[in-house]
């Protein structure tokens, strides 16, 4: 049977040899032409297996170098790199002619499926949507979103909804405005893009809000997205100062809902019964998530906004609770979007020490705190909590009123740029 795995140097073996190699005579003078040109010999069996005369079997690395020599590379690895710049470039000239084009039809959809598993597919996907939005291609946007198109692992998911999540953040006004309107019907985009980039700088006072906002009209009562956009919703109106939250039952989660989802539904009750001061159901409320940890599915996503929730709370407790009992597992990095997971219990550790007069253990918490790191979608949400654990380690170590100053002027410039007024310089001073 033909050889296919290694067909393309199948074909640049019969290129360089100057015929196609079919018959038995022409596979003896590439023998000859190879130990000429080499000074190493290839048996002809190993010849006929791999040109398809004998029933194939995988070539060993040997054979696969000397080929490779042959066509005057140093080895095999160095002649696959060559192929796999030829394929990078042939890849990203199809995507031109996409972006060029003035359709997106089945063909291209065909092709694009076949790069999902290129490690640049992500970068595919938002150049081709930037270029169809600088071009004014609107009427392609729609199509373009095919769940074929984003049927990719979570971390790849979230690469795909970052890139464009950040182009969205360049856009002028009506432009963004024009997109959200024709966006936001769309499940596909809403599923793959808007639920994996939680844009929380832009969730206030930009398009992301708004996304959430325009998107209501389209979703099922009773579904996975209804329960995210409300949460959403109601968390900003909490992170804005305001004051009219409305109860998000947990009893709306459903056993297929994303493990994120359900914590960031308990995490909103938590807030809300804080809010409505009544201990007894916030208590509830942690209890219920409590038999749900105790299952152990994938406890550092669940947790992603409980942590977040008990430091605005200044629950530490609760937070001292996870940590000793669920070190591990919290301190899991899922993937490279969720770090602010993990900075988040180092900042819930580095307070909870000054309370107890651990300077040293909260210098040594605080000190792993890497803002590099952070999610796009969450830097600016997570250095506002950040901020308060340095303002209250600088009083700890009594540093001067000038530094303090400057850590004051850098909360304030990310609350007036995130319209989160719950962060006011009152509860700066006094976390």
């Amino acid at each position: 049977m033909p050889n296919t795995t290694y067909g393309q140097l199948q074909f640049d073996v019969q290129i360089h040899f100057g015929s196609k190699i079919d018959k038995v005579s022409q596979l003896k003078l590439l023998q000859q032409n190879i130990e000429f040109n080499t000074g190493k010999l290839l048996s002809f069996n190993t010849l006929r297996r791999f040109f398809g005369f004998l029933d194939y079997t995988k070539p060993n690395l040997n054979t696969l170098n000397t080929l490779s020599e042959y066509l005057g590379y140093y080895n095999y690895s160095f002649y696959n790199k060559n192929n796999l710049k030829y394929k990078e470039w042939n890849g990203w000239n199809e995507i031109i002619k996409i972006e060029l084009s003035n359709t997106f039809d089945e063909e291209n959809i065909v092709w694009l499926q076949s790069q999902i598993n290129t490690d640049d597919y992500h970068l595919k996907i938002a150049s081709i949507f930037k270029t169809f939005v600088y071009r004014k291609n609107y009427t392609l946007l729609n199509s373009f979103f095919d769940t074929r198109l984003f049927q990719v692992e979570h971390k790849d998911r979230g690469k795909l909804s970052l890139n464009i999540c950040l182009f969205f953040r360049s856009l002028d006004s009506i432009s963004m405005n024009y997109l959200i309107k024709l966006l936001s019907p769309n499940i596909v985009f809403r599923e793959t893009i808007l639920h994996w980039f939680i844009d929380y700088s832009y969730l206030n006072k930009g398009y992301y809000g708004k996304f959430l906002r325009n998107s209501i009209p389209f979703l099922n009562t009773n579904s996975h997205e209804a329960l995210f956009v409300d949460l959403m919703i109601n968390y900003n109106y909490y992170l804005s100062g305001k004051s009219n939250l409305k109860l998000i039952a947990i009893d709306k989660i459903q056993d297929d809902f994303f493990i994120v989802l359900k914590g960031r539904c308990y995490a909103y009750n938590l807030i809300y019964y804080a809010e409505q001061t009544n201990t007894v159901e916030y208590e509830k409320t942690w209890e219920a998530f409590l038999k749900i940890i105790t299952q152990k599915e994938q406890i550092n996503l669940l947790t992603i906004e409980i942590f977040p929730a008990l430091i605005l709370l200044k629950d530490f407790k609760k937070t001292n609770y996870l940590i000793q009992k669920y070190y591990e597992d919290v301190l899991t990095l899922v993937d490279w979007s969720g770090y602010h997971v993990q900075a988040a219990i180092l900042l819930a550790m580095t307070v909870n020490s000054i309370n107890e007069n651990k300077i040293k253990d909260a210098i040594v918490s605080y000190n792993f705190i890497e803002k590099s790191k952070f999610s796009p979608a969450y830097a600016d949400y997570i250095l506002l909590l950040k901020l308060l654990a340095k303002y209250k380690l600088g009083l700890a170590n009594s540093i001067s009123e000038s530094d303090l100053k400057e850590i004051e002027s850098q909360y304030v410039s990310i609350v007036n740029k995130t319209g989160f007024k719950r962060f006011t310089v009152d509860f700066l001073k006094n976390y």
